[in-house]
């Protein structure tokens, strides 16, 4: 239950700093400073997110300490550390990297958004096929039950050799040992971290 919810986190936080690094390109392309940017993008977060927003309060913070004159790339790095997400951390590197170097660290953080946001589009496209296989293991793991509920109520005398002798019962129980395994090999499969 515990390991749902941390997954429910990351999988929002994930959705919400994709769309803080796309409303950053957004107002970095129509000549606003990174600063302004910043500002920006609580906007599209409120509206969307609303309160239950993981990410607006942290980016609210930055923008008072950015107004307070702390260094926005300092700002960042602290907001990433707050969170365990990688590409938060690999952001506030290159953010603080590109400048503290100069040159075109815009066009750098451009870039650095757009494979963020690919990666989290990718990683999106994986959960939905995980959880596409795992309906499928569900189906399959009902129907050979529906199927012998079915046989039992519509025709018992059907069932009556599988179960009416030994033999039937040794090979009905073998059968039920295989149908378990691939039940927990199934899961196994299908239980995949993205």
């Amino acid at each position: 239950m515990k390991e749902e919810a941390g997954e429910k986190f990351s999988k929002q936080l994930e959705l919400e700093y994709r769309e803080m690094f796309i409303s950053i390109t957004g107002s970095l392309q129509t000549g606003y400073s990174i600063e302004r940017a910043f500002l920006e993008s609580t906007e599209p977060l409120r509206i969307i997110y609303g309160e239950k927003s993981v990410l607006l309060p942290h980016l609210v913070e930055l923008n008072s300490k950015v107004r307070l004159r702390k260094p926005v790339e300092q700002a960042f790095e602290e907001l990433s550390e707050k969170f365990d997400s990688e590409d938060l951390s690999d952001f506030a590197e290159i953010f603080r990297f590109g400048k503290r170097l100069g040159g075109d660290y815009i066009e750098n953080i451009k870039s650095s958004t757009r494979r963020i946001s690919e990666r989290v589009e990718v990683k999106q496209e994986i959960r939905a096929s995980i959880a596409q296989q795992q309906l499928e293991l569900k189906v399959m793991m009902v129907m050979p039950l529906g199927i012998l509920a079915y046989m039992k109520i519509s025709a018992p005398e059907f069932l009556t050799p599988s179960y009416g002798n030994f033999i039937g019962i040794v090979v009905m129980t073998a059968c039920l040992a295989v149908y378990v395994g691939c039940i927990a090999l199934g899961r196994k499969i299908i239980d995949i971290r993205v």
